[in-house]
């Protein structure tokens, strides 16, 4: 029976806290003064059907099961009371070991791609042999000891055949570390899928020494977040690649833990390559160098997507138009983007606009005749992008002979403006095909009241 007293528990002398968590504390412990220490981990708990309690028991019984498997923090001594109480407290011991952030603290970029490596095939062992799955991979339950690089607490442990012990719609996994679909649901999905996710974010951390990593998805050429930008290596991109594809949205579309490790272990192939041209160094500096021009390039690109995205509303907006004026005549042509007029009539004509970096235009022509003197009504619409993130709105409609100085009719909005991407621009849209509506409807009327006059001229 274990039997607290003082600083005792069973047969333990505890000494230093090592950490504590939520549900249990982990101490440095000894037997006898001729022991070295041991990682005492106690369990808070003393309910035995609650999901803290029974996870320790899993634990204890996983790694009881597993004491052969290489890459598994061992497991020395446990300890479950078959009535715990607060002088009969279940515990586990293992060796003490060194987190692997302070056993990497220092070392190259290839040791750490190594480590995880290793880690890596661990987890791939498991699963192709065993059907587990960890589930609570971060830099805080990996561990160096001896030289090999080991995964310590198994107390959220997938274990086939088992009834699950996490109720549905509670988020399972470490805090930045986890995959979304575990989030929404760990009791449905794959396990394994979210292991990779979780690795990816290890990998990213223990690679760039930063204290937690980014949240969600991490594609290639993420400004500021790339490997290199904290590590130059010459091989720094290979491992972006990689963390891009572990930490996908979709867990079908990430790699399997089994790929994982062969292309850690292909990684360090290509890291002993010879390297001709290194400009790794060279690449951070200059990035530095011109970081607000690449800011406001990155800035500018974003605009024109949502300048692109207006252009799409718009065409929404205008296609019910389009519609009813192809119904005055078959020969109507929708969506010209060559109209001279209108090229040149829908250009912002507001002094000091600054600089466009991105125009769009269309024209719809109502035409029947094709004489010269025949009248033709046309509907412009203009969206401009200027270099400040301005999105300038131009509407028209115009009535008048083909090719004649002359006007029947003519509407032109004043120049609408409101910041890309906003819902002040959403709106500016929406109130400017009102506006534009209402001028085609008085257009049309002056329109057909021509056709008579022109008519009785040929």
């Amino acid at each position: 029976m274990s039997v607290v007293n003082q600083r005792r528990i069973g047969p333990w002398t505890l000494q230093d806290l090592l950490g504590r968590g939520g549900n249990a504390s982990v101490w440095s412990a000894t037997r006898s003064s001729d022991e070295s220490p041991a990682a005492l981990k106690i369990i808070n708990t003393f309910k035995v059907q609650r999901e803290p309690y029974q996870r320790f028991v899993r634990e204890i019984t996983f790694l009881r099961n597993h004491q052969a498997d290489a890459g598994l923090l061992p497991l020395l001594d446990a300890y479950l009371p078959d009535d715990p109480a607060q002088g009969d407290q279940p515990w586990l011991a293992m060796p003490i070991a060194t987190p692997i952030r302070a056993a990497l603290a220092g070392r190259p970029l290839t040791d750490v791609v190594a480590a995880v490596a290793r880690i890596s095939e661990t987890l791939w062992h498991l699963q192709r042999d065993f059907r587990i799955a960890h589930r609570d991979i971060k830099p805080g339950n990996l561990y160096e000891l001896d030289g090999a690089w080991l995964i310590g607490d198994f107390g959220l442990v997938a274990l086939p055949d088992t009834e699950g012990l996490t109720a549905a719609g509670h988020a399972l996994g470490p805090a930045h570390y986890t995959a979304y679909e575990m989030i929404l649901d760990p009791t449905l999905l794959d396990p394994h899928a979210a292991d990779v996710y979780s690795l990816g974010k290890t990998l990213w951390v223990l690679a760039t020494d930063q204290a937690f990593p980014p949240e969600g998805y991490q594609p290639v050429g993420t400004r500021g977040f790339e490997v290199g930008d904290f590590r130059p290596h010459a091989r720094s991109g290979a491992l972006d690649q990689e963390i891009e594809l572990m930490t996908r949205l979709h867990p079908e579309e990430r790699p399997s833990m089994e790929q994982v490790a062969r292309d850690l272990a292909s990684w360090q192939l290509l890291a002993t390559e010879p390297v001709m041209l290194d400009l790794s160094v060279a690449r951070s500096r200059l990035r530095h160098k011109l970081e607000a021009q690449i800011a406001e390039q990155h800035a500018q690109d974003q605009r024109k997507d949502l300048a692109l995205a207006a252009v799409r509303h718009l065409q929404k907006l205008t296609s019910p138009l389009n519609e009813a004026l192809k119904s005055l005549s078959a020969r109507t042509q929708i969506d010209s983007a060559t109209d001279k007029m209108t090229v040149n009539t829908v250009k912002s004509l507001v002094r000091g606009v600054p600089q466009v970096v991105f125009r769009w235009q269309r024209c719809t022509l109502v035409a029947p005749l094709d004489h010269p003197a025949s009248a033709t009504l046309r509907m412009g619409r203009s969206l401009e992008l200027v270099d400040d993130g301005a999105l300038l709105l131009n509407l028209m409609v115009h009535v008048g002979p083909e090719g004649v100085m002359h006007t029947d009719f003519y509407w032109r909005s004043e120049v609408m403006s409101a910041p890309v991407g906003s819902v002040q621009a959403e709106n500016m849209l929406d109130q400017g095909v009102q506006d534009l509506a209402e001028a085609i409807q008085r257009g049309v009327q002056v329109f057909v009241e021509l056709f008579p006059n022109v008519g009785s001229a040929r």
